[in-house]
């Protein structure tokens, strides 16, 4: 489990009442800008009755805004139960340092927490929350061999070698899908919507056991440039 960043000694820990930047609603289970043919409207329900992202005041959920690094952190935080101070400025920051003690955020990670949270950051933290249970802990580091090459995404020359093993983790356990046109937009934000679909696929994913995710043992074989199928992420229904 990583420590807290040596930036982070010292700080002043967060104020719950300015935590509302990812919803200040009281946690509920139905949103007037949800309609009922909304492609994420079961995981967006569930995602709030279990508390660790809510909507807004007026009655919205924003489905379609983009997702801060301070706001994922938070939804990981509350969603895993992590114990956090409250109290203090920035609103993030105890969230931050519970991530840092889990061993969910690293130092090499951007501290830009007000900037919208891209694809691969997410993977990284999802891949690093995962592999703190031992069974997915192996599977990680056993893909600490696999380079951007072995990759099936037709983007994948866009992949740091360093992402790859989180990438391999979070796609193959099911959490993270690709697009229709086989690439995996590492670099693209993801929206309220998307990101709740993924943390409700890792909560999930988490209780399983990952021999029963099949890409995970494709990542494992030597089948990796044979893959034909990437799996698309849903399309918002309009």
């Amino acid at each position: 489990m990583r420590k807290r960043s040596a930036t982070l000694v010292g700080l002043s820990l967060v104020a719950w009442a300015v935590s509302g930047a990812v919803g200040a609603a009281a946690p509920g289970t139905s949103f007037k800008d949800i309609p009922k043919r909304h492609w994420a409207k079961s995981q967006i329900e569930r995602a709030v009755s279990q508390g660790y992202v809510n909507g807004y005041p007026d009655g919205t959920f924003n489905a379609a805004a983009s997702v801060t690094r301070a706001e994922f952190v938070k939804m990981m935080a509350d969603a895993l139960r992590l114990p956090h101070s409250q109290g203090g400025l920035p609103w993030y920051q105890g969230y931050v340092f519970a991530a840092f003690e889990f061993g969910i955020l690293d130092e090499t990670d951007s501290t830009d927490y007000n900037r919208p949270i891209k694809r691969v950051e997410i993977m990284r933290i999802i891949a690093r929350a995962l592999a703190t249970e031992a069974s997915y802990g192996e599977y990680l580091e056993s893909f600490q061999v696999l380079k951007k090459g072995d990759m099936p995404f037709e983007d994948r020359q866009e992949f740091q070698n360093r992402d790859v093993p989180f990438i391999a983790l979070a796609y193959g356990a099911g959490i993270v899908n690709g697009f229709p046109d086989r690439t995996l937009q590492i670099n693209r934000t993801s929206t309220r919507a998307e990101t709740v679909v993924m943390m409700e696929s890792f909560l999930e994913v988490r209780a399983a056991d990952p021999l029963s995710r099949d890409r995970l043992r494709q990542f494992k074989s030597d089948e990796l440039n044979k893959w034909t199928k990437i799996d698309p992420i849903l399309e918002e229904v309009k």
